[in-house]
């Protein structure tokens, strides 16, 4: 048999059968590549519905995120000191009251450093160099001012 006598059986049959198409091959391969090329179609549709829900997620924490940031500078602009810092008057006051606290506290710390500071030098009169210096600036310090 020639090729083109095999050609003429497979044409003939396909006639005959109408599962097959117009080459003889039968139907169900190109319905399972049908089924496939559905089934591709749908996982892409999946993938799609997957990334535009994943685009939502993604939206809803930038939204979340954002709403917490307001919160967070709303009660940010409500605390007392970003108060005091947009009125002049009470911005004065408050640097008075600040400038009055530093010096107090300044030399509050700089009498008890120094009141212990001499106490620890008069007992090391027992030294003999450091003894006498320690001497002479503690009759210094107790000489009593002639006004």
């Amino acid at each position: 048999m020639t090729n083109e006598d095999n050609l003429v059986a497979h044409k003939s049959e396909a006639m005959s059968d109408p599962k097959s198409d117009v080459l003889g091959s039968n139907l169900e391969p190109k319905k399972d590549l049908e089924e496939a090329t559905i089934k591709a179609e749908s996982e892409q549709q999946n993938v799609a519905s997957s990334d535009e829900t994943s685009e939502l997620s993604i939206y809803d924490a930038l939204l979340k995120q954002t709403e917490n940031i307001q919160a967070e500078l709303e009660k940010l602009n409500n605390h007392k000191l970003v108060h005091t810092y947009n009125s002049i008057p009470r911005l004065m006051w408050f640097s008075l009251l600040k400038g009055i606290s530093l010096g107090l506290g300044s030399v509050l710390g700089a009498t008890v450093v120094l009141s212990t500071l001499v106490y620890l030098l008069s007992q090391m009169e027992f030294i003999p160099i450091i003894g006498e210096w320690i001497s002479a600036i503690l009759d210094v310090v107790k000489e009593k001012p002639d006004n």
